[in-house]
């Protein structure tokens, strides 16, 4: 039977919910970023915003740099993305191996929005101890039925061929990141001319393809043979290429433990310049009826995302295309019970020690309730397990090529897809999906077809976001001078003022309360026509890379007129070093970025 940890988890009725009784729950809720206020205060007497306030002991100057124009949103160094800590997954990851025993060999953890109430927070996780491979089974079935919204997450911490107890299943520091080669709002002629060539009807008829082997549920007599159908299909997608021989391969990724019925499936070009540093686009090529397993047809989850990659290694194949970095394109087994081929690829990856440089993986993305309006095509972006920088790196690649046309509503949803298997093992994820409040609800059912998936165009429009997204973080080969001239013709505007604020120079009442002892308020003034304000630390000298994650800027209501205020607040021993500002506008577009120089007096 499935345990529970009753003595350190006050919430074994969830458990009773998921086991005996439906539980109603959303797939995914929207949500605001960074709020507002009011506290005008906080704004220095008498600064209108126009220049940099120079108080009593810090400094504030441009920075002196190399290039015109700095990267809007480039990685470097450890990026910590901005999520508290669950203290009790933290307990229990750090003594699973206690836990874990011939007994109850399985190790898993349960994502829903059903504690929210009793957490306070969007969603909650519980941790179950689980007996056999037929509970695990059953308990999928159960998290993946309409019952719980079609879509509550399941993730294998521990078991046969999978342990990652020495992990923090709160894991928010990424550990091997690298800048983008490109800048991001920097349109390059060679990516723009292959994203037309993305057509719907081969996503389509990939789609189709996998349909029809009728389910790809991994333990069943099906499971070898979707990854034998998938290794199958990413050939032929670059079958006809003039790639050098030995630049690309593709082969099966075997598993150990419940997973081993189902090999991953790796598609891998080696990088021209740096093979060592690689950009990893993910997918599952699984399904699951959790009514009937053998009725599985899992056409939006997720034939359409294996199908995407395919459409995406196809247009490259055609143009000859190459990379400075190596790119590997995934199709994990086994997602649907637990994210077990991914956990398994992830976790060996960072012992490894290999530098993956971003990860983005596609799951469902070919639905949408309206599909003949605009937002039918709309890329939703969320924040669970994924890293602010690089999803303000998406939106600005969605804005520089496809027009924007996305959402970043922080939505905090019970499921979750194979970024959170990187994401935990130290790697930055980005995750664009179709719509998650309107979402698909064939999915998990026999109903989930090639004629429910009512949005082509959407899937379209991902797989040119992936090109468009490899070129600038993998470096699309032969690219240079087109990048260095328009580079060289881009302006960069200085007008983000910043004034600094120690601790004990903000008043009781109006101090935010993540501005602790030792730490700094950064206030940052821009015109009124900024809708929001982002900044992050640079290395000194060029100020082309941030070093640390982008804090997002909170908007002070109430200031000086003609102008936007924002505050972010930096940590104690966080705040001496070169900044890098970038304000926004209402439509997301990037358009002021300043370099600054910021020194104790």
């Amino acid at each position: 039977m499935i345990k529970t940890f009753s003595k350190i988890f006050p919430w074994g009725l969830f458990i009773v919910a998921l086991t005996a009784t439906a539980v109603a729950v959303n797939c995914g809720r929207s949500g605001g970023g960074r709020g507002e206020t009011t506290i005008s205060t906080l704004i220095p007497a008498g600064w209108d915003g126009t220049s940099d306030w120079e108080g009593s002991r810090w400094a504030v100057s441009n920075l002196s740099l190399a290039r015109t124009k700095t990267a809007a949103a480039n990685l470097s160094g450890n990026i910590a993305a901005n999520k508290s800590a669950n203290k009790f997954e933290l307990n229990v990851v750090q003594h699973c191996a206690g836990l874990v025993s011939s007994e109850a060999p399985y190790l898993v953890r349960v994502k829903s929005d059903r504690g929210a109430s009793l957490r306070g927070k969007d969603s909650a996780a519980t941790i179950l101890l689980i007996e056999s491979e037929e509970e695990l089974q059953a308990l999928a079935a159960k998290t993946h039925s309409s019952h719980l919204g079609g879509c509550a997450g399941i993730e294998v911490i521990s078991g046969p061929g999978l342990s990652d107890c020495g992990l923090d299943l709160t894991q928010t520091t990424v550990t091997t990141v690298a800048a983008p080669i490109f800048d991001e709002t920097i349109k390059l002629a060679a990516t723009e001319a292959l994203l037309p060539q993305a057509a719907a009807a081969n996503i389509t008829a990939t789609m189709t393809t996998l349909q029809g082997l009728g389910s790809r549920y991994y333990s069943g007599a099906s499971g070898p043979a979707a990854s034998n159908q998938v290794q199958t299909i990413y050939q032929a997608a670059y079958a006809g290429s003039s790639w050098p021989s030995g630049a690309i391969a593709t082969a099966q990724v075997s598993h150990s433990g419940i997973a081993a019925n189902q090999p991953s499936v790796v598609s891998a070009l080696s990088g021209t310049t740096d093979d060592a540093t690689m950009v990893v686009i993910g997918s599952h090529l699984d399904s699951i009826n959790h009514a009937d397993q053998s009725n599985a047809p899992g056409a939006d989850d997720n034939a359409s995302g294996v199908g995407i990659l395919a459409e995406t290694l196809r247009v490259l194949a055609a143009n000859n295309i190459r990379f400075k970095r190596r790119v590997e394109w995934h199709a994990y087994g086994a997602e649907e019970i637990g994210l077990i081929g991914s956990g398994q690829i992830a976790t060996n990856y960072a012992a490894a020690g290999k530098k993956v440089a971003a990860m983005l993986q596609i799951d469902m993305a070919s639905y949408a309730s309206d599909p003949a309006g605009n937002s039918g095509e709309t890329i939703h972006l969320f924040h669970d397990d994924t890293n602010a920088i690089l999803r303000r790196s998406t939106k600005d690649l969605l804005t520089t090529y496809l027009g924007g046309n996305f959402s970043d509503l922080g939505q905090s949803v019970s499921g979750t897809s194979d970024h959170r298997s990187w994401y935990r093992a130290g790697f930055p994820t980005v995750f664009p999906f179709e719509n998650p409040v309107s979402y698909n609800h064939k999915l998990h059912t026999a109903d989930d077809t090639v004629a429910n998936a009512t949005s082509p165009n959407l899937a379209v429009r991902m797989s040119r976001l992936i090109l468009a997204f490899l070129a600038h973080h993998a470096g699309i080969a032969g690219a240079d001078a087109d990048y260095a001239a328009k580079l060289a013709a881009a302006s960069r505007d200085s007008d983000i003022k910043m004034a600094l604020l120690d601790y004990d120079q903000v008043s009781e009442e109006s101090r935010p309360s993540d501005l602790v002892q030792g730490g700094t308020l950064a206030i940052f003034s821009a015109p009124e026509t900024i809708a929001a304000v982002e900044s992050c630390s640079v290395t000194a000298g060029a100020a082309t890379a941030c070093t640390s994650d982008r804090l997002i800027g909170t908007k002070i209501e109430g200031g000086p007129t003609g102008r936007s205020f924002f505050y972010v607040v930096f940590p104690p021993d966080g705040h001496n070093a070169p900044e890098r500002a970038f304000g926004y506008s209402a439509e997301n577009t990037p358009s002021h970025g300043r370099s600054l120089s910021v020194s104790k007096k």
